[in-house]
């Protein structure tokens, strides 16, 4: 990934592409494999809670309530912030905010610590289609397209989407996804 590549790797939460957030020209490439619009952003992870002030600014004093209250064994919430930055700019909204989830699972966190920069999540599903349960569904150009493929986690069924909210520079909350 260091040098541009794209990966096909178990999340927190279902199969996902990624690559580098940093790197504009590997988004267009996962963007192009997987067949989907580039004005649509996709949502980055982090490997540690305090990174969130590294890559958005203001931090809404909610988000750390949020993340504070968070039951760990529920699924997985990402936060839309505002002022999104240090990362591509093709990852921002129109408002420029960048969705953002802090991984807890340690494979997620070793390969976000390898790259050094967040990691950029989408499903690994072709645009339109179903979100893959299991690692045996996914589009057989998706898995040879990419430059790799972890072999973690194969066995496993991918679990249900994060939810998502967004929050704004005053701290009001819009759940984009329950």
């Amino acid at each position: 990934m260091k040098a541009g590549g794209i990966i096909l790797y178990p999340t927190d939460t279902v199969w996902g592409l990624g690559c580098r957030a940093d790197d504009a020209e590997a988004l267009d490439r996962l963007y192009a494999l997987k067949g989907r619009e580039s004005a649509q952003p996709s949502l980055v992870l982090l490997d540690a809670e305090g990174l969130l002030e590294e890559y958005a600014h203001p931090i809404p004093d909610i988000t750390w309530d949020l993340l504070r209250e968070h039951d760990p064994g529920a699924r997985p919430m990402t936060f839309v912030l505002p002022g999104g930055r240090d990362v591509t700019p093709k990852l921002l909204a129109e408002d420029g905010s960048l969705a953002m989830r802090v991984v807890h699972d340690p494979f997620l966190q070793f390969i976000i610590r390898g790259i050094d920069v967040p990691l950029v999540s989408t499903s690994a599903n072709l645009a339109g289609q179903r979100t893959p349960g299991h690692f045996s569904e996914i589009a057989g150009a998706l898995r040879s397209g990419v430059d790799h493929v972890c072999a973690t986690g194969r066995d496993r069924k991918s679990g249900e989407p994060s939810s998502m909210v967004k929050l704004d520079a005053a701290g009001r909350i819009e759940i984009l996804r329950a």
